[in-house]
């Protein structure tokens, strides 16, 4: 394939050992080059310093994909999409700019009091940090008040950033969510997760009583020996796609949805804008499968829609 042709494209796609499978990224490829005679698909690791394609690949416009934030690898040329750690409260506000749904918060800072009669009984308490789940706690909504980093152990989320109350949203006894995997909003991939059911259950909205300060309730759904199956309900892979549009430059995003369990309200909580949610095949995912007997991959055939999708965007994209 003669790169030195004006209508040419090239697609580097950047792996990750351990977060997706290699051969996912060769299927990938091989499925471009089979439907399309203008894209040249590279593969390289995000640790590849000195690439010996670096000059053919910089031959043409060229889109780079890593679902990742890059390591050591940089291209010589074209438009560069990766993951990125935004802190939860500019998720929040993409978001809420895009129409997308997402419970009230606000962060925790000198002053904050919240009102239970416009917050509920209890609100979560979050850091703004991502990846910090095993942070997220319940609190009586008139307990909340500001504490200075350094009142925090040395080790807690909130020395090194905001800490933020948000709305509780009651998703049933026990705590569940739906994740979304999408490539440039397309639904690659949906689970439903639930906790375990020998966590004391939740038995209405705010019967935290007892249990709020280690008396077994948990409120996060996706904790070691969590339930997992196939999800393919349409309102949540559609809200799922619509959030990625607050997110153009990151390929690859797992978004966290919740249903009301009374009122039916879906609200997105997380978004993994990092990019580790190659779920199909990273060690992450493969244990999941594993564990209950599913498989992510041929649920909408995923590396058949992320071929297509990936023609579209270097088409599109490519520099």
């Amino acid at each position: 394939m003669d790169s030195s042709d004006t209508n040419m494209h090239h697609l580097i796609l950047v792996h990750q050992p351990s977060k997706q499978a290699y051969s996912d990224y060769e299927s990938i490829a091989a499925r471009i080059s089979e439907q399309v005679a203008d894209i040249r698909v590279f593969i390289v690791d995000t640790k590849k310093l000195d690439w010996e394609l670096r000059k053919d690949a910089a031959g043409a416009p060229t889109l780079t994909v890593s679902p990742m934030p890059m390591k050591k690898f940089a291209p010589e040329r074209g438009r560069i999409h990766q993951g990125f750690d935004f802190p939860k409260s500019e998720q929040y506000e993409r978001l809420a700019a895009r129409g997308v749904p997402v419970p009230n918060w606000q962060p925790i800072e000198t002053g904050t009091s919240l009102d239970p009669n416009d917050w509920g009984a209890y609100v979560v308490i979050k850091p703004d940090l991502s990846r910090k789940g095993a942070e997220i706690k319940i609190k009586r909504t008139g307990r909340v008040r500001y504490k200075p980093p350094q009142a925090y152990d040395s080790d807690h989320p909130a020395r090194h950033a905001a800490l933020l109350a948000q709305r509780f949203i009651y998703t049933g006894r026990w705590p569940n969510n739906y994740r979304v995997v999408t490539l440039y909003g397309r639904a690659l991939m949906s689970w439903h997760c639930e906790a375990m059911h020998n966590y004391r259950p939740l038995e209405s909205r705010y019967a935290f009583r007892g249990g709020a300060e280690g008396g077994g309730i948990t409120i996060v759904s996706n904790k070691m020996g969590s339930r997992y199956r196939l999800s393919a309900e349409n309102d949540v892979i559609a809200l799922a796609e619509r959030a990625h549009s607050a997110f153009s430059e990151q390929p690859l995003l797992g978004t966290d949805i919740v249903r009301d369990v009374e009122t039916g309200e879906l609200c997105v909580l997380e978004t993994n804008p990092r990019g580790d949610a190659w779920l199909m095949s990273s060690d992450t995912g493969n244990s999941i499968q594993a564990d209950n007997q599913i498989d992510f991959s041929h649920q909408f055939n995923a590396l058949d829609i992320a071929a297509d999708v990936l023609i579209d965007r270097t088409r599109a994209l490519a520099q």
